[in-house]
């Protein structure tokens, strides 16, 4: 059987050209593409990733859009957290450089440490804790050879981005590291966190600027310059009141870019490298019961594309597919089953995808009342809207004509008397 895919409602094709994201504050480094936002996306959404991720709890979000409040720390650990790329926060995308000797580790530090005392040619961002999993795992991927050594200075317990006494950096370093071992990795070449103190004394109060953070020569420094200007005079998404005014009323393309998409990118290219499979945990898994009635309202809803409807050809069968690898295990089609027959697993319960595989497959059939073409598991001739208008119809005339009974088919006690003189 050929399974053939297709979008499920006008207008779910991709867009001709990527969003532009748009500056969420003025004075603020944080960049949105609201189209690409679950929460801005779907009202069966209730992803706030990015506000859990917050260390001073300013970004706050809803269904029709983002306030960023006075504090934000530039730290982008709202940004590391969002699981479709939505939020960016600058100066994250920088690539490692080759210059040094492949056996040199490739260091990185925070921007609040001195450029002067940062080893020779370390990666320097805004803060590690803002230091997504899957652009850890990109970095090892680029890094020729070179391991990664992320800087523990002492600071971050005390530090207004940091976590108190856990690093910002450790829960996607030890998720890159188990992933990094499964896909044949040395352990020698594994990412690592080092201690490097320094006195607590000589840390700043604040995330320095990009200028300030970092050691440049004269190209760069114009480079700093002219990307200042650029920020100063970029579009804003906040409106009058911090308010952005950019909602879900349109349906958005699909987002074909998540950082899911981009860990498994990079996990296919290690594991080619190393000759290993990727692991089944890094896939979700959906069920469906029978419960299903094939509204096709999770392939709707789904942001990535990876519940579709599917159909083998010929117009004879039709019904849903999943591709576990652009799953982002959002929960957003559980939400909007009418019939919740879905129920979404955790990464760990999958199997390794093989591409979109149908979950259900219905008859197709047409509608006595209607004529048009329906999916039915069973053997009706009437479809699912037109059983509830013939249902409807049928509770409507019983209440009428009940009604009716009660009044006029029972003659009153004093018309019985007389009839019986």
């Amino acid at each position: 059987m050929t399974l053939s895919l297709h979008a499920p409602v006008a207008g779910w094709q991709p867009t001709s050209r990527p969003t532009p994201f748009r500056r969420v504050r003025k004075d603020a480094c944080l960049l949105l593409d609201a189209d690409r936002c679950l929460r801005l996306r779907s009202r069966y959404s209730d992803c706030e990733r990015c506000v859990q991720a917050c260390p001073p709890r300013v970004l706050h979000v809803h269904d029709k859009g983002f306030r960023l409040a006075d504090g934000c720390l530039s730290c982008g650990r709202c940004s590391a957290a969002c699981p479709t790329n939505a939020l960016q926060t600058e100066d994250f995308a920088a690539n490692p450089s080759h210059a040094s000797s492949s056996q040199t580790p490739l260091y990185f530090d925070c921007w609040k440490i001195p450029p002067s005392l940062s080893p020779r040619g370390a990666m320097r961002v805004p803060c590690l804790g803002g230091v997504a999993l899957h652009r850890l795992v990109k970095w090892h991927v680029t890094s020729e050879g070179r391991p990664i050594v992320l800087l523990d200075r002492g600071w971050c317990g005390r530090c207004s981005a940091g976590s108190g006494a856990i690093h910002p950096a450790q829960e996607a370093l030890n998720a890159a590291r188990a992933l990094l071992a499964k896909l044949g990795v040395s352990t020698n070449m594994l990412p690592r966190l080092e201690s490097l103190p320094l006195p607590p004394a000589r840390m700043p109060a604040d995330i320095p600027g990009p200028l300030a953070a970092r050691t440049v020569n004269r190209r760069e420094f114009f480079s700093g310059m002219t990307r200042a200007a650029a920020r100063a005079i970029a579009p804003v998404v906040m409106g009058e009141h911090g308010e952005s005014g950019q909602s879900c009323s349109a349906r958005p393309g699909k987002i074909e870019s998540t950082a899911y998409s981009q860990l498994l990118a990079q996990a296919a290219v290690l594991g080619e490298r190393h000759g290993r499979s990727l692991p089944a945990g890094l896939f979700p898994a959906l069920r469906v019961s029978d419960a299903c009635r094939n509204h096709q309202v999770c392939t709707a809803t789904c942001p990535t594309g990876a519940l579709q409807v599917h159909s083998n050809g010929n117009g004879a069968t039709a019904g849903i597919a999943f591709d576990a690898a652009a799953c982002i295990a959002c929960g957003d089609c559980t939400r909007a089953c009418p019939e919740q027959a879905l129920a979404l697993l955790p990464r760990g319960e999958g199997e390794v995808a093989q591409g979109a595989a149908a979950l259900t497959r219905w008859a197709l059939r047409e509608c006595y009342d209607c004529g048009r073409e329906f999916a039915d598991p069973g053997s009706s001739n009437v479809c699912p809207v037109c059983r509830e208008t013939r249902q409807l119809m049928h509770t409507s005339f019983s209440q009428l004509f009940s009604s009716v009974h009660g009044q006029q088919g029972e003659p009153s006690p004093e018309h019985s008397s007389i009839g019986t003189d």
